[in-house]
């Protein structure tokens, strides 16, 4: 018996994800604060991987102009900005001269195999113009969500081993910790995120395709465990979610 969402399921937890995850604010904290000094006459920010535009739309005051790769088109369909350009592609298939005071990569390295990490980032710095900066923003070995996931897998990665990575390099940078989290009303929303997360990130295809009916059975029930201690005083739903964002200055 494979376990499996639907359409309609993936729908509610992109949905959720877009409209509650707090790293969109984390993000323009962190410019305003440590970058906008530094910023050119006519700064212009590349969004690596940029989802629903939430992070875009947030920091587009402080930017002349906005690019936003987003290799599946569903995701970035509801976002529209007088400042943006929307890019189909990943960015592998991204071919500009173009250079950029801001870089901004937020959750994108989880699609990314380890062992590709290194060439990743160089392509990140390399479309930084001289005196810009890039934000690299993962999921951190702490916290709610890590405790949830690290019950079904031991195999993840998070930020510890980009800033690794990073350190390999010989790149200046400072890692900043940052508090986000997904916030649901009601349990089935709450639910329905936390299967994808597990589901997602903790189970290939393959390893949910083999369960039997037992063992689906029992993963579901824990899943549904981890969604019910969600509950807050006011009924709602919140899974708090600690990230590292990685400032990498160039």
């Amino acid at each position: 018996m494979a376990i499996t969402m639907s359409p309609q399921e993936y729908a509610t937890a992109f949905r959720i994800l877009a409209a509650s995850a707090r790293h969109p604010t984390n993000l323009h904290q962190i410019v305003t604060e440590r970058l906008l000094p530094g910023l050119s006459k006519h700064p212009t920010l590349l969004d690596v991987g940029a989802g629903a535009g939430k992070v875009a739309e947030r920091l587009a005051p402080h930017f002349d102009s906005l690019t936003l790769l987003e290799p599946h088109p569903e995701q970035s369909s509801g976002f529209h900005h007088e400042k943006a350009t929307v890019i189909p592609v990943p960015l592998e298939r991204y071919a500009s001269n173009d250079r950029y005071d801001l870089v901004v990569c937020s959750h994108v390295l989880y699609h990314v195999p380890v062992s590709e990490w290194g060439g990743f980032i160089d392509r990140l710095l390399g479309f930084v113009r001289p005196g810009g900066s890039c934000l690299i923003v993962m999921a951190a070995a702490r916290g709610p969500t890590h405790a949830m996931c690290r019950e079904f897998s031991d195999s993840l990665h998070f930020s510890e081993e980009v800033v690794a990575e990073v350190q390999r390099k010989h790149l200046p940078h400072e890692t900043i910790p940052t508090m986000s989290g997904f916030a649901a009303q009601t349990f089935e929303e709450m639910y329905t995120l936390c299967r994808f997360l597990v589901l997602e990130g903790c189970y290939t295809a393959a390893q949910l395709a083999v369960l039997n009916p037992d063992e689906a059975g029992r993963l579901d029930a824990r899943i549904r465990a981890h969604a019910e201690r969600c509950q807050q005083p006011d009924g709602t739903y919140r899974l708090e979610q600690d990230e590292d964002v990685i400032l990498i200055s160039r």
